[in-house]
């Protein structure tokens, strides 16, 4: 299938090039055919997987995204389920803080032993004995956990009839939860520097306002960052397209991802990037642009090449864009990621050409990911 003058990526691999990057998890277990509950909880075969997949999509970042979600509150004993095919997730029917005073007797985990906190240990050190190095280490960001262990609308409820007890919370889940975890992933991977990067999607308008994000978000993000030495961020909320005032939810976001501006798929297309490229601009950010997760898994090709192309030209000038593919869904076909990754490198060479529809573009034809691996 061609799109323009026949021509390859392959032409471009060694060039400088806008760099692209996948959040890749189930997917990979999908890929590899392994069992989803072996895959979140054998540090050895996630690694390696991971970077393989990493490898046969030619990313240029890692993907070494694990059901980040669900870590810490697994260890504070919340129950997961996880899913014979799927990524594992919260039991919402039964929150761990189902009123209150539960929390007064819920317990500290301890780094070394509770839940999956020491498999997440493990798994750093195999992505850096891998491939040698370990720009950062996720965590689920306080908001989004707090929704993950009092349940998300006994939250809202929560933040807005009982501000105490949710601040409360909030604290327990920085002081007592997450802190100890971040520094201990630092002290036993013996660098005290390492980037702490938390998600925190649930903390997406409309589901909170923009006042709950300056209080609750903003807030414990430099809460953390304070106490941790810095070099801490918090990012992954949704919802730009749907606040009252997305300048303010980005300088909102700004604060708790100093220098860069993260915006994805629908909001990013909704909004229309040139809205973001100008807010970008003005404050001399780098962007990432998140491609529609659905987009990526059906298609048509055609459209994902395009939208590539669309947010490269918008936000590539400069050379301050990355591209970023969300949540690539567990049974999205190969060869359309091979297509959007194939499609970033043609279209991103740097310096970009006036013109991108000048480029000739050709998709890739590439072997299964089983016999990628039988190569190895």
């Amino acid at each position: 299938m061609a799109m323009g003058i026949k021509s390859t990526a392959a032409d471009l691999s060694k060039e400088k090039h806008i760099i692209i990057g996948g959040q890749i998890n189930d997917h990979a277990a999908f890929l590899a055919r392994v069992p989803t509950k072996q895959f979140f909880t054998d540090a050895d075969i996630f690694t390696r997987t991971q970077v393989l997949v990493t490898k046969y999509y030619k990313l240029d970042t890692l993907s070494n995204f694990w059901d980040v979600y669900n870590v810490e509150a697994e260890a504070l004993g919340q129950k997961i389920i996880y899913h014979s095919a799927g990524l594992p997730d919260i039991d919402r029917t039964r929150p761990l803080i189902a009123k209150p005073s539960d929390l007064d007797h819920l317990h500290p985990p301890d780094p070394c032993t509770s839940g999956r906190l020491p498999w997440v240990r493990k798994v750093n050190r195999k992505f850096l004995d891998l491939t040698g190095k370990l720009d950062r280490a996720y965590f689920t960001a306080p908001l989004s956990l707090a929704a993950n262990i009092r349940g998300y609308e006994n939250l809202m409820e929560d933040m807005f009839q009982r501000p105490a007890f949710a601040h409360r919370l909030f604290k327990f889940i920085c002081d007592d939860v997450l802190l100890p975890h971040l520094e201990m992933m630092r002290k036993e991977l013996g660098m005290p520097d390492l980037l702490m990067d938390g998600r925190d999607a649930w903390a997406s308008p409309p589901m909170i306002t923009l006042d709950m994000m300056d209080e609750y978000v903003v807030y414990y993000t430099q809460y953390l960052r304070d106490r941790l030495d810095k070099n801490l961020i918090t990012r992954g909320n949704w919802g730009d397209a749907k606040s009252r005032d997305p300048e303010r939810f980005f300088l909102q976001k700004l604060k708790c991802t100093p220098g860069s501006l993260s915006v994805s798929d629908p909001d990013l297309f909704e909004l229309g990037p040139g809205r973001v490229k100008a807010f970008a601009d003005k404050h001399n950010l780098f962007v990432t642009a998140g491609v529609d997760a659905a987009l990526l898994c059906e298609g048509p090709v055609e459209a994902i090449v395009e939208r590539i192309k669309f947010y490269i030209d918008t936000f590539a000038r400069n050379g301050q864009c990355m591209i970023h593919l969300n949540q690539i869904p567990r049974e999205t076909p190969c060869e359309h990621v091979h297509a959007a990754v194939a499609a970033c490198h043609t279209y991103g060479r740097l310096p970009l050409l006036d013109n991108l529809d000048d480029i000739a573009f050709e998709i890739p034809k590439r072997e299964s990911f089983s016999d990628f691996v039988k190569q190895k």
